[in-house]
C-alpha cells in the first residue's frame, strides 16, 4: 500500500470556501479512479504550516494504481482546479512497508 500526501498553499485571494469545495471533488475520487482505498481531506491544525493550510492524504493499493492515478482524466479534472487554487503544491508519495521494514511508527 502508498501514501500519496499532498499539502496545498493557497493563493491569497482563494476562500476556504474554494478550497472545500476542491477537497470535496478529491473525496469523490475513488468512486471514479480505481485502487484509490481511502481519502482524507481537510484544513492542517499545524500552528507551523508554513501557508500550506489544507490538504489530503489518499491510500492506494498499490504503485501501478497510484501511477495510473495522475493521468486519470478525473484526476486532471481536480488537479487543474487545484493548480488555479493554490500557490504551491507539494507532492509526498509514501510506500507504507518502509516504516514496518524499519521498526518505526
Amino acid at each position: 500500500m502508498l501514501k500519496h500526501v499532498v499539502l496545498l498553499q493557497p493563493k491569497a485571494e482563494t476562500t476556504s470556501e474554494q478550497i472545500k469545495q476542491v477537497l470535496n471533488q478529491v473525496r469523490t475520487l475513488p468512486q471514479s479512479i480505481p485502487g484509490i482505498l481511502d481519502v482524507q481531506t481537510g484544513e492542517n491544525l499545524s500552528t507551523n504550516h508554513q501557508g500550506y493550510a489544507y490538504g489530503f492524504v489518499m491510500h492506494f493499493a498499490d504503485e501501478a494504481s497510484l501511477k495510473a492515478y495522475a493521468p486519470h482524466p478525473a484526476h486532471r479534472v481536480v488537479s487543474e482546479e487545484l493548480l488555479r487554487l493554490c500557490s504551491s503544491i507539494i507532492d509526498f508519495d509514501l510506500a507504507e512497508q518502509q516504516f514496518r521494514e524499519h521498526g518505526q511508527v
